[in-house]
């Protein structure tokens, strides 16, 4: 038993470590706001899960757009004047599982017109968010009770 717990920890730990913020830069020539694309990103890499994408005000005002289905990330923040655009055929999905945040950050503005799924938040602090969502699209909060609709004051 002693055993067990001794190696959930070290794979907490292990798994945690690798959790890292990611920052979106944008502006590659020809793909200026392609999610996708590797140069969008700081460190040339698109997030993947254990994530925490990060996108900032950016002066040149290209901002990304997901227009497939993305890999799934660990939580998003979206700062102040800045936006995320999922476009439709779009799919964004965000797994807070082992995050020790809320999961979904919103200063900044998502206009979203494909798919947005959020998982393993609690729907109050995902609520306090939907003023910064335009939600033209599918939004959905997945718990251990099912999928929530989630939609904002423009679209109820």
């Amino acid at each position: 038993m002693k055993t067990s717990f001794a190696v959930l920890i070290i794979l907490h730990l292990f798994f945690a470590a690798f959790a890292q913020e990611v920052y979106w830069q944008g502006g590659t020539p020809g793909r200026e706001t392609d999610w996708m694309e590797p140069q969008n990103w700081v460190g040339g890499q698109v997030p993947a899960w254990k994530d925490i994408v990060i996108v900032p005000y950016q002066e040149h005002r290209f901002y990304p757009e997901v227009g497939c289905v993305a890999p799934l990330i660990q939580s998003l923040k979206v700062n102040k004047g800045a936006s995320l655009t999922i476009a439709p055929g779009g799919v964004l999905s965000v797994d807070a599982a082992e995050s020790e945040e809320d999961g979904i950050l919103l200063e900044g503005f998502i206009f979203n017109f494909g798919a947005l799924i959020l998982t393993e938040m609690e729907l109050e602090s995902v609520e306090n968010q939907l003023a910064h969502l335009d939600n033209q699209g599918v939004c959905s909060l997945v718990t251990d009770m099912g999928h929530i609709p989630l939609t904002t004051h423009d679209n109820q």
